[in-house]
């Protein structure tokens, strides 16, 4: 498969130089969620850092504590699948690899 062993060692670095990037272009990635009609809405980037949480006012009350633990819950799980999803798609691409590749898990490359 390779020539020789400095021609898998380039390859080895392009592949590294190309997970920075990216890693970086995930990192602006801006992924909107928005749980409850509206009533919590989340964003996280590419690589699953939140970068803002909006609560509807409503949801600011004793009585609703637990209604709003849950859509918080909610709303924190679909972002970190939906991020998930988005970088497998993206760093599967840059390792010339499919997204269902068996046992491979490119999430831990970051």
């Amino acid at each position: 498969m390779f020539g020789n062993l400095g021609d898998m060692m380039k390859l080895i670095k392009d592949l590294q130089e190309n997970m920075e990037k990216a890693k970086e272009e995930l990192k602006k990635e801006v992924i909107p969620v928005e749980v409850g009609g509206g009533m919590v809405k989340v964003e996280v980037n590419g690589l699953g850092e939140v970068l803002n949480i909006e609560i509807d006012d409503s949801l600011l009350s004793p009585d609703n504590k637990e209604v709003l633990a849950d859509l918080l819950v909610s709303a924190m799980n679909e972002a970190n699948k939906r991020s998930k999803e988005i970088m497998t798609e993206k760093m599967s691409s840059v390792a010339g690899l499919p997204t269902n590749f068996p046992g491979l898990n490119l999430n831990n490359l970051l």
